[in-house]
Formats: structure tokens, sequence, C-alpha cells
């Protein structure tokens, strides 16, 4: 009951506050925004104020011009569609197998793997309950806040039948020294496991909410190449997740995100919130 309230007070408070909050509900701190050290402090402090640039990257749709530019148009994956709707011909024009998502938030995706199992009616509502959503409202991140919303429908990847696993690099820049953690989601839309390896692909001892993998994963034969554009498209920011997927031996690009998990993940153990909050300023 407690807490239902003071969550209804602070959605009605100024983004600063709520994320004060916020924070303290859930680490049972308060933040220092103002000299903020933590890795969750330094996320929160961005959700506050964000670089003007990160509105355009976090977009799901105007960061591929950026990617296309900076690694090459062949690592990103076939864009079918976009638009500010799901128009009845771009359903009709799709193939069998896609993603539909929206550009302006996280969670809106839906896997399609037999468009004949699927109708547009179904998919025109949930792309229109989307479309309606305000990210910015739901999360208070203002950098989501100048999106414009828009629907687009990409090639689902596959690797021998099966959803790739997420590699997300977390990329650390503290004056010119670079430091990179391979996060690796198994399952997402299953039995959810997650490792966390160096640039070696050693596991580390790190955990970010869910527990290990039984088996952790082998060694990307592209790891090389992957870290090779993390390290360069971190060269521009002091901190930021470079999500990829490798399908066969070919490495492609999913989003940057500038503040994963909103700020909100329970690193362990815990001297690694100290720790990466030491590698980076802001």
């Amino acid at each position: 009951m407690l807490n239902a309230l003071i969550k209804g007070i602070s959605r009605r408070l100024p983004d600063a506050w709520h994320h004060q909050i916020k924070y303290a509900m859930y680490f049972k701190r308060l933040p220092h925004l103002a000299q903020p050290r933590g890795f969750s402090e330094k996320i929160m402090r961005r959700k506050v104020y964000p670089r003007s640039i990160y509105s355009t990257l976090s977009d799901k749709y105007r960061v591929r011009e950026f990617i296309a530019g900076l690694w090459g148009e062949d690592y990103l994956i076939e864009l079918y569609a976009e638009g500010r709707e799901l128009s009845y011909d771009m359903f009709q024009r799709l193939p069998q197998a896609f993603v539909l998502k929206a550009n302006h938030g996280s969670g809106y995706n839906r896997l399609v793997f037999d468009k004949q199992r699927v109708s547009y009616a179904e998919l025109y509502d949930l792309s229109r309950r989307w479309l309606r959503s305000n990210f910015y409202q739901q999360s208070r991140e203002r950098h989501y806040q100048d999106i414009e919303p828009r629907i687009m429908a990409e090639r689902l990847l596959l690797d021998n039948g099966a959803v790739p696993n997420d590699l997300k690099f977390h990329c650390f820049n503290r004056d010119g020294e670079i430091r990179i953690f391979i996060q690796v989601d198994y399952q997402r839309f299953g039995q959810h496991r997650r490792d966390l390896f160096d640039e070696r692909w050693n596991r580390t001892e790190i955990r970010i909410c869910l527990p290990n993998a039984e088996q952790p994963a082998a060694r990307p034969s592209q790891l090389d190449d992957m870290l090779r554009l993390a390290r360069l498209t971190v060269q521009q920011f002091s901190y930021l997740r470079v999500d990829m997927y490798q399908v066969g031996q070919r490495v492609y690009f999913g989003e940057l995100t500038f503040t994963p998990g909103a700020g909100l993940s329970r690193l362990m153990p815990k001297n690694i919130e100290q720790e990466w909050g030491s590698y980076f300023t802001e």
C-alpha cells in the first residue's frame, strides 16, 4: 500500500526527483546525481541530463544511418519496411518470417515465424498500441521523449533454426582507455540465462539480475571483429552498450543503449557497481 502511494506521488514529480525516489526504493539508498560514482548512479544521471545524440542513436530506425556510415551497410539487418503505421500493403509485402518492432522504446517487438499463423488485424492492433505508447512517460528517460514513433519490419535472424544469442558489449572509455565486457543473453524468449565475459572470452563472476547458463557459450568465431566494432563506436562516448548478433560467420548490428536497465539493474558482486562506475566519466 505504501509503495503504491509512493509510486503514485513520484509519477507527478520532476524527472530528477522521480528517479531519485525510484532509485532509493530499488537500492535502499539515495543516489548522488550531482557527483555520481557508481555505475547505476551515472546511468541514472543520464536519464535526467542526456546528450542530444542519445535520442538519435536510441531511435532504432535513425541509428541505422549512423551504423552504416561507421561500420558499413553489410552489418545492418535487412529492413523490409517501415512507416508511421502498419498498412495492409506493407503487411502483404512482408515475407513469411520477420520481426515487427517499434523504434521508440524497449520491449516493442514481435517475432513472426510464419505469417500464415498471424493475422494483419492482430499485428495492426499490436502496432497501434506500441505507437500510442509514450515510452518517456513510462520510463522517464528523457532522451526517448524526442523520438518520433515508427513501425519497422526486419529480417528474422535464425541460427540453425533458432533465435541467436544476444551479444551485448558494455563499452567503457575513460580518457581513451577502453574496457569491454560482453554480456550473453541465452533464450530470451524461454528460460532466460545470462553470462558476462571479458574480452578474452573468460566467463567472469559478474552477474546482472539473472543466473548463469549451465554451459557457457563457446567463443564466437567473429569475436575479434565485434570487439573492433565496439571499440570504434565507444571512441565517441564514455560508455554505451553495443548489441550485436552472429549468424553463421556474419555479424549483425542490434542497437545502441545508453541507459541499460534504466539504471535499475543490480550488479553482483557488490564491488562491481563502483568498479564499473570508475571506468567512465560523465
